[in-house]
């Protein structure tokens, strides 16, 4: 039996999609741990724009909102935060009175997001298992093949 050498790997490549399946994993479990150990804030919201066109889904008439808040800490400093909304047609401009609920880090507040993102739900598990996925299969080890000559 003679052994050859592998032919030579994209390594560049498996680090890549390894480095976002932890991007993954961390998002599903960072907003996992806002809605357990983050504080609560009321945020004012700033902006909400319309990001391109109608959503190509079966049901008519949705699109993506971006929305930008900002919220006060206790010690008097204020915080940015954005998050993305699917919605209708039909929405509201930002007023500058409009409040929405946050949950943040005391710890380090950059790290925000809405309180209804934060809520144990499928989207989580969902970032958490696509992110095992991409780390499992550009790291699983190939199979032997066994060659007869």
């Amino acid at each position: 039996m003679q052994r050859t050498k592998p032919k030579s790997k994209n390594y560049f490549s498996r680090i890549l999609i390894t480095l976002i399946g932890v991007a993954f994993i961390a998002w599903g479990l960072t907003t996992l741990a806002l809605g357990f150990v983050g504080t609560k804030a009321t945020a004012l919201i700033t902006d909400i724009r319309r990001e391109g066109g109608e959503r190509n889904e079966v049901k008519r008439g949705r699109y993506t909102y971006n929305i930008g808040y900002t919220f006060g800490l206790p010690d008097g400093k204020n915080v940015n935060g954005v998050s993305k909304y699917v919605g209708d047609a039909v929405y509201l401009k930002a007023d500058g009175k409009s409040k929405i609920s946050v949950r943040y880090f005391s710890f380090f507040p950059a790290i925000n997001a809405l309180a209804s993102d934060t809520k144990p739900g499928i989207g989580q598990l969902l970032f958490m298992v696509i992110g095992i996925f991409l780390i499992y299969i550009m790291n699983k080890r190939p199979k032997k093949v066994n060659q007869k000559t």
